[in-house]
């Protein structure tokens, strides 16, 4: 394993963590944004789809954990990891800046729609039907993720995307 995967590690636990403790308890129309899955579409566009997959799913494993519903998260993560992967850019690529970071706003808005779908599919705390709940929440999520992903990029990840 390398140093940069044990480094990964540790962010993802840290990562859960102030999903769970933190951001999940500011919402608005019980719709709250998604940091786990921001940091595995930066995981995803940054590497190969079976470490980004993998990522998804000790993330699923780390979530479920925390929130007491391991199996739908591990699936949910996981599929959306393994959705965010089709964004990669190659260490090889000539792309610009501008490319990686359209790339991985593309995977966040993609990996949030698709855990969302997932997870409405079996938690329905308001009695929504799944269909409204994939849609209309899953387009909310997808814009407050969008939000933190925009600021996220502009503060820390910039120099990231361009040595990568």
């Amino acid at each position: 394993m390398t140093k940069n995967n044990l480094i990964l590690i540790a962010l993802l636990c840290i990562v859960s963590l102030v999903q769970e403790f933190g951001l999940s308890h500011i919402t608005l129309f019980k719709v709250s944004p998604d940091a786990v899955t921001i940091f595995l579409a930066f995981i995803a566009v940054t590497s190969d789809r079976n470490t980004s997959t993998s990522f998804g799913f000790a993330a699923g494993l780390l979530t479920g954990l925390l929130s007491g519903n391991m199996g739908l998260h591990m699936l949910a993560r996981t599929v959306g990891s393994f959705v965010a992967s089709y964004f990669q850019t190659p260490k090889e690529s000539h792309a610009t800046t501008k490319q990686k970071s359209k790339r991985f706003y593309s995977a966040v808005i993609l990996a949030g729609l698709c855990v969302n779908a997932v997870l409405a599919t079996s938690e329905n705390p308001l009695g929504f039907s799944p269909l409204y709940r994939i849609f209309v929440f899953g387009i909310l999520e997808s814009i407050f993720n969008l939000i933190i992903a925009l600021i996220i990029n502009q503060l820390f990840l910039r120099q990231s995307l361009e040595y990568e």
